[in-house]
């Protein structure tokens, strides 16, 4: 009976695993451009689906794949109810194969695929090929896909779903239609969340709901996961439920803590620290959450942005905007620095609580710093040193300038003198006198 209830269960992720391009969130532009070549008649013969973890490329593809196959298409989206719909729902079909390349990476595994495709499907219109994480794929395998992509038969259809898109090769991308996955904003997934939780009877705060899309990074599937984990602490679920569980720190810790570094209150910097710590908080996700936070305030404080760009809520945005106009950005740009050293040092294997201390106790002294100094202890000394040497040498080089014509114009007034030298020639007198005498004498 215990096994019997434990297979029973279905992750939420795979309960509620959108089934229409209707329930794809976040996919607009993707939606809208597929719907219109479903609706054209131009089926491409490769896509290729890149993005980051959990944004909806298999599910796309699961999607794509009922619907050129389905006999009854209502808007675009497949009707759910026709054999072969049903048989890609419960994996029955041998028409839609979906290979995972990150364990069948060799060339005898795409050959093995390759020797299939000029079957003609058994059932429905198309074989598709889902090849997911396809960047895990060898080289070989790689210049093995390349002729059958290139050209395939007229009843195949490949589809290619990659994280890591710059280790495609260029031959695969020029064959394919690519399709960027953008991250889901705080607001959809947070909306997504709600519409479980109904279905599931499950009540669960906005806030909640709003800190669980926060954690997730704008991954659905991340998202389901933290909440099926939250569901099993009980039927209510609140902002307390979904920290304590995660280990993660609520907003308001955050700006508590931030406003203590602010002030330069140290006392109440590490009396906060010190209470996290106490409820289990992991330590490196907490210098992260403080990283992200003094971003999100820099970004606030020099351009103003709105929330989309950080990807955070209304309400977490206008409170980021009323604490940035405490503080200058020379001190957010200093506190990075110091919370990304003890980031540093706590992958380095420091002890996470002591690299956080100095964090702390290094921002926290920027205050003592007069305002006409910068609150980042920059090379600015070092710099005024360098530009004030040379100064002294511009200064003595005119000095040196004056003083050179003097002993030149005395070598000058002298050299003349030497074409005198000839009054030194009168030795021939005596020699003359002495000729005389001698001529005399004789």
């Amino acid at each position: 009976i215990f096994q019997g209830v434990l297979m029973a269960y279905v992750a939420l992720y795979r309960k509620f695993r959108p089934q229409k391009f209707s329930e794809l969130v976040g996919q607009e532009h993707i939606i809208r451009t597929l719907s219109n070549q479903l609706e054209s008649g131009r089926i491409a013969h490769a896509y290729l689906f890149c993005g980051s973890r959990g944004t909806g490329k298999t599910t796309c593809a699961k999607i794509l794949s009922k619907v050129v196959n389905c006999e009854n298409v209502i808007d675009g989206n497949p009707c759910g109810v026709c054999p072969s719909c049903l048989a890609v729902e419960n994996g029955s079909t041998t028409d839609v194969l979906e290979m995972d390349a990150a364990s069948n990476n060799s060339v005898e595994d795409i050959r093995d695929v390759l020797n299939e495709v000029n079957y003609l499907p058994v059932m429905a219109k198309y074989r598709v090929y889902i090849i997911d994480e396809v960047h895990m794929l060898s080289a070989a395998a790689f210049n093995a896909l390349l002729k059958t992509l290139e050209e395939p038969p007229a009843h195949v259809i490949f589809i290619l779903a990659t994280t890591e898109i710059h280790k495609v090769p260029a031959t695969i991308l020029s064959r394919c239609q690519r399709y960027d996955f953008t991250k889901l904003t705080v607001e959809d997934i947070a909306e997504a969340l709600m519409e479980i939780a109904r279905e599931e009877n499950i009540q669960l705060a906005p806030g909640a709901a709003k800190m669980i899309a926060t954690l997730s990074d704008g991954a659905m599937r991340d998202a389901n996961s933290i909440l099926d984990t939250c569901i099993s602490m009980g039927d209510h679920i609140d902002e307390n439920t979904v920290a304590n569980l995660v280990g993660v720190s609520k907003d308001d810790d955050i700006f508590a803590l931030s406003a203590n570094l602010i002030a330069g209150d140290m006392a109440s910097s590490l009396q906060s620290l010190m209470e996290l710590f106490q409820r289990s908080i992991d330590v490196r996700r907490l210098c992260e959450e403080l990283i992200t936070h003094f971003s999100n305030l820099l970004v606030a404080n020099l351009v103003g942005s709105t929330p989309q760009l950080m990807n955070i809520s209304q309400e977490k945005f206008e409170r980021l905007k009323e604490q940035a106009k405490t503080c200058s950005h020379n001190f957010i740009s200093f506190a990075l620095n110091c919370f990304t050293n003890a980031l540093d040092s706590i992958a380095k294997g420091q002890n996470a609580k002591i690299a956080m201390d100095i964090a702390v106790y290094n921002v926290c002294n920027t205050q003592q710093v007069p305002q006409t100094v910068p609150l980042r202890p920059q090379a600015v000394p070092q710099q005024s040193e360098n530009t004030y040497a040379p100064q002294p040498a511009q200064v003595q080089q005119p000095a040196r300038v004056a003083q050179q014509p003097r002993p030149v114009n005395k070598e000058v007034n002298v050299q003349p003198a030497e074409p005198e030298k000839p009054k030194s020639q009168p030795a021939p007198k005596p020699q003359q006198d002495i000729a005389v005498r001698q001529a005399e004498e004789k």
